[in-house]
């Protein structure tokens, strides 16, 4: 524990470094010293109550990000490059590189002890609260949608249908959120992509722990085999009939062995309320629309999609991406004073980042 505290510690000052040295707005220093702390606090209480659950989560997550890392940060920078300057794209990712390298490191690294507590939390929501309120859920969302909303999700069903969503919501996804961050983390010091971290970290901190162990649930895909009845199978029978549903199929039972042994591994955790796939693909979508208008319908669409696979696969209740849509929602207009601090005369071009072609990059 030793070890870890000295870790947290450092990446903290190394933090405090690189805002202070780039010459931003105090008032932003003040928002990511504030947002650092709370992301250290979070881990800490992972590492503090589960440490061996919590270094072997870490270090699964640092693998990965060795692994899918250069990939996501090359989808960052040239989309970076292609919009900002494109005719001088080369240039451009050299000039971010070393301007802002540091700073997305150090912000990368905090991410992935935030992904890392953030599973370690999600593993022992059991333990905490068991499971008790899928009952309620299921007869919430049939209710609003006059029967189980899987049935609707299912009635123009194809395995072209099954594969898109499994595209979407077990690849795509996680290509958004991880490419999102990793932008937002190269463009820290401006107040919009400070803004999307700060609402990033509460959503994983509000939705992905907080009310998932208060509204502790696990999902139509496993009711039956906890609640030992016959709710689902229905729905158990829509997806085995077509080969792009084997993956949904082979990762819950993957879940439930975990769930059964109690071991924390990659991307381990059940939980259904709220949907952190919804929150997420919202939360994107409206950094997305802050940033660009037709980047804000692409996440928008998106979004909706993944909350109908959501639905289609039996991750989730239709009422657990509601909820998670109305608190991201919520998250997001908290966060707008972050937004407000450089002014709202301000271009949002010269928000973003200036183009090399014109002058070298600055951070104030």
């Amino acid at each position: 524990m030793d070890s870890l505290d000295r870790g947290l510690a450092a990446i903290g000052r190394g933090w405090r470094i690189q805002i202070e040295q780039a010459g931003v707005d105090d008032r932003l220093v003040d928002i990511s010293l504030k947002l650092v702390a709370l992301c250290l606090l979070y881990t800490f209480g992972a590492a503090l109550i589960w440490p061996t659950a919590f270094g072997e989560v870490l270090y699964i997550y640092l693998a990965k990000l060795i692994a899918i890392g250069p990939m996501t940060l090359l989808l960052a920078l040239v989309s970076s490059a292609v919009f900002t300057a494109p005719k001088a794209p080369i240039s451009f990712v050299i000039q971010l590189l070393r301007a802002r390298g540091r700073q997305a490191a150090v912000i990368v690294a905090i991410f992935v002890l935030l992904l890392a507590a953030f599973t370690t939390y999600k593993v022992n929501i059991p333990k905490i609260v068991p499971f008790y309120c899928d009952n309620a859920l299921a007869d919430l969302g049939e209710l609003l949608h006059g029967q189980a909303p899987w049935k609707i999700a299912h009635a123009f069903d194809s395995d072209g249908l099954a594969w898109l969503v499994d595209v979407a919501y077990s690849r795509i996804w996680f290509l958004e959120w991880f490419g999102m961050a990793m932008y937002a983390a190269l463009y820290a010091n401006r107040a919009p992509h400070l803004r999307y971290l700060a609402a990033l970290v509460l959503t994983t901190v509000v939705v992905g722990t907080m009310l998932a162990t208060l509204l502790s649930s696990a999902g139509p895909l496993f009711y039956d085999q906890l609640y030992s009845g016959t709710r689902y199978e229905g729905l158990l029978r829509a997806l085995r009939q077509f080969p792009s549903n084997e993956q949904v199929l082979h990762y819950s039972d993957y879940l439930m062995r975990n769930y059964r042994t109690g071991t924390a591994a990659f991307g381990t955790g059940i939980s259904a309320m709220p949907s952190m796939h919804v929150a997420i693909a919202t939360l994107n979508a409206l950094y997305l629309a802050r940033l660009n208008r037709w980047f804000g319908v692409a996440g928008w669409v998106f979004a909706m999609f993944i909350l109908f696979g959501s639905v289609y696969t039996g991750w989730h209740y239709s009422v657990d991406g509601y909820v998670a849509i109305l608190v991201v929602a919520v998250i997001w207009q908290r966060t707008r004073p972050i937004d407000n601090t450089l002014g709202a005369s301000k271009a949002l071009a010269e928000t973003l980042y200036p183009a090399p072609a014109a002058r070298p990059i600055q951070y104030s």
